[in-house]
């Protein structure tokens, strides 16, 4: 670490709070300044040069500097910086874009709604599945169940249905109202002998025996990503979605697929849900939508969410 004074080393840890960063390590190691970026690599000050291997958080899709899209973000702020879609308010690339997104769906989806971050929107599904039970007459449904280790965010909300202890500890999280299941992952999990097709079930069984006790009257969504990220990246054993939407459908218990991650051909697809066979209610689309050039992120409901 340069540690003049003022270097850009020290003015970090005078100024800056980082996120997921252990302060008081980083106020002695201070931190690794990234000056510039191109395709897959990355450069700091002292001019080495990096494989950028997670692509920034799991985001930067198309690579570093990619001049289509910085000619297009200059077209665009050069003709139009902002604009809103309040009080039916709209413009071109909004219309363009939640065009695309709904046609590119890998089930029918009805309209498409736009947010900043991956976190963000996970808090706005969960606003519009709530206000969906209180239109459709069932108050009582607001619980929602996610997973273990999964991973949805770091807002209030996001983090309480992120299944990691350390989203919770020493900030009062989960908030009320949401549940989490088991975990699906066979290496860590299984018991011994049970093949993946076994725990699949297992885990449907446990998911089961939670919306019992609870009241499923009382459970509105279920949310998981294809495959868990930042949880492991947990790739779901054999058969395990099938078996899981089969209880979800048993109970009528809405499914939101958080694509943040898995969306636009992480997965070899061009989101998770094609790769394994998940057919859900809402759809959460985020880092690759933009390359994470600039902050957007999509919900994508269908037509049971938008018209109960």
């Amino acid at each position: 670490m340069d540690a003049r004074p003022n270097s850009p080393e020290a003015r970090d840890i005078s100024y800056h709070m980082h996120g997921y960063t252990n302060a008081r390590k980083h106020e002695e190691a201070g931190p690794l300044v990234i000056e510039k970026g191109d395709g897959i690599y990355v450069e700091d000050l002292a001019g080495n040069r990096y494989i950028e291997a997670m692509a920034g958080l799991w985001s930067v899709a198309v690579g570093f500097s990619e001049k289509r899209l910085v000619d297009a973000a200059v077209r665009q702020m050069s003709k139009l910086p902002y604009y809103h879609d309040f009080g039916s308010k709209s413009h071109s690339p909004l219309i363009d874009l939640a065009e695309k997104l709904v046609q590119m769906a890998p089930v029918p989806m009805s309209k498409a709604y736009f947010t900043n971050s991956g976190s963000e929107a996970n808090d706005t599904a969960m606003k519009m599945i709530w206000y969906r039970s209180n239109a459709i007459g069932q108050p009582a449904r607001k619980k929602i169940i996610s997973r273990n280790r999964g991973y949805h965010g770091v807002t209030i909300a996001a983090a309480s249905l992120t299944g990691l202890p350390n989203n919770h500890t020493s900030f009062d999280l989960p908030i009320a109202n949401v549940l989490h299941t088991s975990t699906p992952h066979h290496w860590r999990e299984a018991l011994p002998g049970e093949s993946e097709a076994e725990f699949s079930s297992r885990l449907a069984d446990d998911l089961e025996k939670l919306i019992l006790a609870e009241g499923p009257e009382t459970i509105a969504a279920f949310f998981g990503e294809p495959i868990m990220g930042a949880g492991g990246v947990i790739v779901p054993p054999a058969g395990y979605w099938e078996k899981i939407q089969a209880v979800l459908s048993k109970y009528d218990i809405l499914l939101v697929a958080d694509e943040v991650i898995c969306g636009f051909g992480r997965t070899g697809e061009m989101f998770g849900s094609q790769t394994f066979g998940i057919r859900p209610d809402i759809m959460v689309l985020s880092k690759q939508i933009s390359s994470s050039y600039l902050p957007i992120s999509a919900l994508l409901i269908n037509e049971k969410m938008f018209e109960p």
